[in-house]
């Protein structure tokens, strides 16, 4: 297995819905070109913010055939292969395999949740030995409801996982989080996935962030990354300021629903998201991006 260190902003990519509900494949090399003019340095693929337990393994499938063909060469590509079943997972990590991924991630299970350090140790270990070749990154979020300390994680599983690559560390624990930094002499990647925590993040020694904001606000971030090794604080405040009302304005209308609203500033029209998230009007979506255009704009 090839060491991995991400570095720089990566997105947790949409996946695009045309008007009658099936993936819009044709809108991904779009998506792709906006990413990569942004400066973004990966794409996170059928993660949370891409609805991916949401789609089918087929559809999952061709997502990442789509991606891979739109974004290799020029953006890293993690595909996220989390189920409930690991027979599923074991099919689309091969696919991340033959598709020459860059890593993979997965998220735990949801019902039937590992309830301490050594059983999702256990579950991982299960859920990554079909994919040795690539570097696997165990997905730590709040909404799984497994709350597990990533320090203790890793210490665990360190020598029992044998690709393990890092985590992807979505949750608001920062004290967990500078912990996971440092365990096992700083070995793993700690990716970041709160975007308004960012300058938190950063002071505390991050260098690679994946979220759902850099989709449409990419230059925010460049903006305050710069700003903050510059020392200009009143500029990382006021733009911190800009991420969290645009974070405020997901929450109110739907979070991931919201999210592809947004995406209109970008010219790319992912239509909606699937049940049971909020289904919003086309008046609805274009208002929302149009009031993120004006945070943008301050």
């Amino acid at each position: 297995m090839r060491i991995l260190k991400l570095k720089g902003l990566i997105a947790a990519a949409f996946t695009p819905f045309a008007e009658n509900g099936e993936v819009n494949y044709g809108m991904i090399p779009k998506m792709a070109d906006s990413l990569s003019a942004d400066s973004i340095t990966g794409v996170y693929v059928c993660g949370s913010t891409g609805e991916g337990i949401s789609c089918s393994v087929e559809e999952r499938i061709r997502l990442m055939e789509a991606w891979s063909k739109a974004a290799k060469g020029r953006l890293t590509l993690i595909a996220h292969t989390g189920a409930l079943s690991l027979k599923d997972i074991s099919v689309l990590n091969r696919k991340a395999v033959e598709l020459e991924y860059d890593a993979f991630s997965v998220i735990p299970p949801t019902f039937f949740k590992p309830g301490n350090v050594r059983e999702l140790t256990d579950y991982c270990r299960a859920a990554a030995e079909s994919a040795p070749e690539l570097p696997f990154y165990y997905y730590h979020t709040m909404k799984s409801g497994v709350e597990i300390s990533m320090r203790d994680f890793l210490e665990y599983a360190d020598g029992r996982i044998s690709n393990l690559g890092g985590v992807k560390f979505n949750h608001h624990n920062l004290h967990d989080f500078q912990n996971a930094l440092h365990a096992c002499g700083g070995k793993y990647d700690v990716v970041f996935g709160v975007d308004e925590f960012f300058a938190g993040a950063l002071a505390l020694g991050t260098k690679a962030f994946i979220g759902s904001t850099y989709n449409y606000s990419a230059c925010l971030y460049h903006r305050i990354w710069k700003a903050f090794e510059a020392g200009d604080w009143k500029t990382v405040e006021e733009d911190m300021r800009r991420v969290c009302l645009g974070v405020d304005l997901l929450i109110r209308n739907g979070g991931i629903s919201a999210g592809k609203a947004m995406m209109l500033l970008k010219g790319i029209d992912c239509g909606k998201a699937r049940l049971p998230l909020k289904q919003l009007s086309p008046e609805e979506r274009k208002a929302i991006s149009e009031a993120m255009k004006r945070l943008l704009e301050k």
